[in-house]
């Protein structure tokens, strides 16, 4: 099954994400958006395949700091803001044969991945997983 994972390496529900992957076995396409960019067509197919809004897509700040062009679904306003500043997007994002979602919480990755790693599983804070 061919994954992939929208990754910032400096976040930690991102390491925790792509770490339970690699754990579970699974060999992962890593894009490295802070570093690619994000595309307008991406963007848009990540928000059609999960069903989220643009505000839960967003960081808070980012959301606050968009808000009359979420509340007016002015989405160009929100996909410019967003090409500019890769990071106000929530992450991480994965996307598999069997969908996509944004695995805050990680047991999101869950409904779309069949392979799992050992039990107990720990994010790097401690806290259980599996």
């Amino acid at each position: 099954m061919k994954t992939t994972i929208y990754h910032n390496p400096r976040c930690s529900k991102s390491r925790d994400t792509l770490k339970f992957l690699t754990d579970a076995g699974v060999d992962a396409e890593v894009i490295l958006y802070l570093d690619t960019g994000w595309s307008a067509e991406t963007l848009k197919s990540l928000k059609t395949e999960t069903g989220l809004s643009w505000e839960n897509m967003l960081r808070a700040d980012a959301s606050k700091e968009l808000k009359t062009a979420i509340d007016n679904g002015d989405e160009q306003i929100i996909i410019n803001h967003i090409l500019t500043n890769p990071v106000a997007l929530e992450r991480p994002f994965v996307t598999t044969s069997k969908g996509t979602r944004l695995c805050r919480p990680i047991t999101h990755l869950l409904e779309i991945i069949d392979e799992r790693p050992t039990s107990p599983w720990f994010t790097e804070r401690g806290e259980p997983v599996l």
